[in-house]
């Protein structure tokens, strides 16, 4: 499943290609920011971004991102759940899979 994570979200359109190889460098790597997300989502059982973020002491700008990422290599999935963040918008509420836990573990 790592295999199907999405390179062209993980830089900039036209960025330079120090930028494009630094994404292809750590696009199957569960490491920095995906692992800390990832630690945090074991951790709570199900969580949404700003509740993963809020719980990491960061910018849930800086964690969904990573979300949609770590979705992408199989890690954690979509409960179908939703919970209304603090702007008043549904948020997806995730859970990390069997595949997940082995990062954590």
């Amino acid at each position: 499943m790592i295999d199907k994570i999405e390179i062209k979200k993980m830089h900039h359109r036209d960025g330079p290609d120090t930028e494009v190889a630094a994404a292809h460098k750590v696009a199957r790597k569960v490491v920095g920011r995906r692992l800390e997300a990832l630690k945090v989502l074991a951790e709570m059982s199900k969580a949404s971004g700003s509740d993963i973020a809020k719980t990491a002491g960061l910018s849930p700008l800086m964690i969904r991102p990573r979300l949609t990422e770590l979705q992408d290599m199989g890690l954690i999935e979509d409960t179908r759940d939703r919970k209304e963040n603090a702007w008043g918008n549904p948020e997806i509420v995730w859970i990390i899979t069997e595949e997940g836990k082995k990062y954590v573990d």
